[in-house]
């Protein structure tokens, strides 16, 4: 799947999609959102889920060069280096 194609999808069915066949790889908190990072189909997709109002209001693919700046605090290579 395209991320184009990815992008023209129902939020529901984004939603389910990722929930089910995608992997969770890290998160954040940007206001009042929790930002769940997913790996699927090569695609690095995005749920934004707001606790006050307990809905998921954004899925969107983000990509990799956006997903180095705003997780770079998180990404550990230090394990790539050992011998």
């Amino acid at each position: 799947m395209t991320p184009l194609e990815f992008s023209g999808l129902p939020i529901e069915k984004k939603v389910h999609i990722i929930l089910n066949e995608g992997r969770e790889v890290l998160d954040r908190i940007f206001m009042f959102y929790i930002v769940k990072l997913y790996t699927y189909n090569d695609l690095y997709i995005e749920i934004w889920y707001q606790q006050i109002g307990n809905k998921i209001d954004k899925v969107q693919v983000v990509e990799l060069d956006d997903v180095l700046h705003l997780y770079e605090k998180q990404i550990n290579i230090k394990d790539l280096f050992k011998e």
